[in-house]
C-alpha cells in the first residue's frame, strides 16, 4: 500500500471559468468532498487546485462500472457470472467521453501556465504527464482512435473545435514516450515549485510518481507486444534492465485512491453499482479456478480469495452459476431489505445477515465489498499485476532473455501479493467485518502455490496460461484491464461452448454527439466501418 498521505482539509472551491465545471451530472459520482488547501490561492485556478481537480477525474463514474463493466467487460472476461447488459452502453460512452475531455482542457490548461511559470516545475510536469498519458491510454482502449494532440485546445481558436482523431497507433507511441520522459524528469533540486496539497496520491513523493510511470508504461508495453515488438520491446528493455533508474512499484506500493487515506473520499459509484446490479455472483469460469469440486459447503476451496470475493447463497451454500446459457438467472436484492436496506445498511445479528432473498441462488459478490465505499481503494495499478506483466516478459523473453526460473519467481510473487492485498483488505475493514469474516493462516499461500493446477509448469507453454489465469484473478476489480488481457491473448479462463458471444464486444461506440458536432472527423475515423462494439482496436488478437 503506498504510504499514508497527510491530509489538509478544505472544500474544492467553486472555480471562475468554463475549464474547471463539472461533467455531466449522473446519479452517483466518486469524487472529493475536500481537499488539501494548498498554500497559494485556495479561492483562484492555481496550479495545485487544477492539477487536483485533473486528479479527481481519474476516478471511474457510475455508467463507466455499472453500464459497461458490469454489463459487458465482466460478460467477457468471465470473472463474474450473470453479467448482461442492463444499462444503456450509450450512457456509459458519453460519460467517459465527457469527462475525459473536460479533463483535457484541464490539462491544456495547466500546461499553459507551466510555460508561462517562472518557477521551476520540471516536477510538476513530470506528474501531469504521466496523469495524462494513464488515463489518455485508458480511454483510447475504449474507443481506438479519438481526438488527442489537438485536442483540449479551443481556447486558441476556431482551428482547435473540430479537430481531426489521432490514430490509436499514435497515441501510444505519444503515450509510451511521454511516460519515459516524465520518469527521467523529476528534479531532486529543492528550488522546484510545490504542489503541496495538490498532490493527493503520493504527497509529492517522486519516487513512487516514477514507479507509478515505469508500471503503466510496463502494462501499455506489453499490451502491443504482439503487434508492434519493436516498440514494446524498447520500452520493455529500458524498464526490466534499468531497475535502479526506472524502478516499479513492489511491496504495498499499490496505488489508487484510498478512501481511509483520503477521509472525505466516498467511492459511492462502485457501491451504486454492485448493489444496482445485484445478480452479478460467482460463475462457473472463476469457481473452476477456485474449487476442486462442487460440493456446497465449500470444503473443495483452495483459493485462499474466494471467501473476500464471494459469499454463500441464501440457503447457505456455495453455489456458482452457469457461466453461458444459464437456465436460471439470479434475482435482484441478494439481501432482504430488513437485512441491508437497499443494499446499504448494516447487520447487527446472524439471522440478518442470512437473510437473503428468494432469488439469491446463488453466491453473491460479498457484501463486505459490494456494500463498501469508505474502505476500500479503487486501484489504479497493484504490485500483483506487475509481477505477472515482468513473469510473462521472462517466460516469453520479451525485452529480457528468456529465464523460467525467474519467470516462476514473479508468478509465485504476483500471487502472494494479490492474497496478502485482499486480506489486507479484511483487516482494514476491521470490526465492520461482521460474520464469517476469512482468515488466512500462514501456509495457506504455500499450499496454494503447489496445488495441481496452480504449482508453476516446467513447460513453457503451460506455464504462461497459469501465468495469464493468475493476472486474471489477480484484476477480479479490474474487469477494463482484464478485458485487455484477454483480447490481446486469447488465453485467459474462459468457457467458450457458445462460440457467438465471442466476437461480439471489442470497443465502445463513439458517442452520436460526436457525429453532429464533428461529423467529417467521426466520419474519417471510422474508415467506412459502423459505430459499433464489434471492431477491433490494432492489438486484439
Amino acid at each position: 500500500m503506498i504510504k499514508a498521505i497527510k491530509m489538509k482539509k478544505i472544500k474544492i472551491y467553486s472555480l471562475l471559468f468554463i475549464l474547471l465545471t463539472v461533467g455531466l451530472t449522473q446519479s452517483c459520482t466518486d469524487d472529493f468532498e475536500e481537499m488539501n488547501r494548498h498554500p497559494f490561492e485556495p479561492t483562484e485556478a492555481s496550479i495545485p487546485t487544477v492539477f487536483n481537480k485533473i486528479t479527481s477525474t481519474v476516478l471511474m463514474k457510475s455508467q463507466e462500472r455499472s453500464g459497461l463493466h458490469n454489463g459487458y467487460y465482466y460478460f467477457m472476461t468471465q470473472q463474474l457470472g450473470n453479467p448482461a447488459p442492463r444499462y444503456v452502453l450509450a450512457n456509459s460512452s458519453n460519460e467517459i467521453w465527457d469527462n475525459y475531455y473536460m479533463a483535457l482542457k484541464n490539462v491544456r490548461w495547466l500546461e499553459d501556465e507551466l510555460d508561462k511559470s517562472s518557477l521551476k516545475v520540471d516536477n510538476i510536469r513530470a506528474c501531469l504527464n504521466i496523469l495524462l498519458a494513464y488515463q489518455t491510454l485508458r480511454v483510447t482502449d475504449y474507443y481506438g482512435d479519438m481526438p488527442f494532440s489537438k485536442a483540449g485546445r479551443g481556447a486558441g481558436g476556431g482551428e482547435f473545435y473540430r479537430v481531426e482523431y489521432d490514430k490509436h497507433t499514435d497515441i501510444y507511441k505519444s503515450c509510451l514516450d511521454m511516460l519515459k520522459t516524465a520518469a527521467e524528469s523529476f528534479s531532486s533540486a529543492d528550488d522546484q515549485m510545490s504542489l503541496g496539497g495538490g498532490d493527493v496520491f503520493f504527497n509529492e513523493d517522486y519516487e513512487m510518481w516514477k514507479k507509478f510511470a515505469n508500471s503503466i508504461r510496463l502494462r501499455y508495453a506489453m499490451q502491443i507486444i504482439d503487434v508492434d515488438n519493436t516498440q514494446a520491446t524498447d520500452h520493455i528493455s529500458n524498464i526490466l534492465g534499468n531497475a535502479a533508474n526506472y524502478p516499479l512499484i513492489s511491496g504495498n506500493d499499490d496505488i489508487g485512491f484510498w478512501p481511509k487515506r483520503l477521509p472525505d473520499l466516498l467511492l459511492d459509484t462502485r457501491n451504486w453499482s454492485l448493489n444496482s446490479d445485484s445478480p452479478l455472483c460467482l460463475g462457473t469460469t472463476m469457481w473452476n479456478w477456485m474449487s476442486d469440486n462442487n460440493n456446497t459447503d465449500g470444503s473443495g476451496i483452495f483459493d485462499p480469495r474466494a471467501k473476500v470475493f464471494f459469499e454463500t447463497n441464501n440457503a447457505g451454500e456455495w453455489k456458482p452459476q452457469v457461466q453461458l446459457n444459464p437456465t436460471d438467472a439470479q434475482g435482484r436484492g441478494a439481501y432482504n431489505g430488513s437485512a441491508f436496506p437497499s443494499g446499504r445498511g448494516e447487520a447487527s445479528t446472524m439471522d440478518e445477515w442470512s437473510n437473503k432473498g428468494e432469488g439469491c441462488k446463488f453466491s453473491p459478490v460479498n457484501i463486505y465489498y459490494a456494500n463498501d465505499k469508505d474502505t476500500y481503494p479503487e486501484l489504479l495499478i497493484s504490485v500483483a499485476e506487475v509481477n505477472f506483466l515482468k513473469a510473462e516478459a521472462y517466460n516469453r523473453g520479451v525485452g529480457v532473455s528468456k529465464n523460467a526460473t525467474m519467470a516462476k519467481v514473479e508468478y509465485e510473487a504476483g500471487i502472494r501479493s494479490s492474497i496478502n492485498f485482499w486480506y489486507d483488505l479484511v483487516e482494514l475493514k476491521g470490526s465492520e467485518w461482521y460474520f464469517f469474516k476469512p482468515e488466512l493462516a500462514a501456509a495457506d499461500i504455500d499450499n496454494y502455490l503447489v496445488h495441481s493446477r496452480v504449482a508453476f509448469s516446467a513447460n513453457e507453454a503451460d506455464a504462461l496460461k497459469q501465468i495469464y489465469a493468475q493476472e486474471w484473478i489477480a484484476l477480479f476489480r479490474a474487469p477494463w484491464v482484464a478485458f485487455n488481457l484477454y483480447r490481446r491473448t486469447e488465453a485467459t479462463p474462459h468457457d467458450s461452448s457458445a462460440s457467438s458471444h465471442e466476437n461480439s464486444f471489442y470497443r465502445v461506440p463513439y458517442p452520436e454527439q460526436e457525429k453532429n458536432f464533428n461529423e467529417e472527423n467521426f466520419n474519417a475515423a471510422l474508415n467506412g466501418k459502423t459505430n459499433t462494439p464489434e471492431n477491433k482496436l490494432f492489438w486484439h488478437k
